[in-house]
């Protein structure tokens, strides 16, 4: 395991072209943990939620950590929206 974290900040609203950046970053930062910046997020695409899901199964497979920093109501609401609440976020009060 590492103390390192990768970090990434999410644009507005993710493009295809967005989440081929997201997958290089992912695939640069195995063996890291991961700290993905959400407080400029509008809208969050099916693709890119799908990808994130990976990514949170994928790390906490390996022990390491995933945290969505400051997430937006953007965020907040496409995550409820696509069902993935419980994979994506933590729950209120959680520590």
């Amino acid at each position: 395991m590492t103390d390192e974290t990768a970090s990434f900040e999410l644009p507005k609203i993710m493009k295809v072209e967005d989440c081929e950046t997201l997958h290089g970053f992912l695939a640069a930062a195995q063996s890291k943990n991961i700290a993905l910046k959400c407080h400029a997020v509008e809208r969050l695409s099916g693709l890119s939620a799908q990808m994130l899901v990976m990514a949170v199964t994928a790390w906490r497979n390996q022990a390491l950590e995933v945290t969505f920093a400051s997430p937006s109501d953007g965020f907040r609401q496409s995550v409820a929206i696509l069902g993935l609440s419980d994979a994506l976020l933590p729950a209120e009060g959680a520590v």
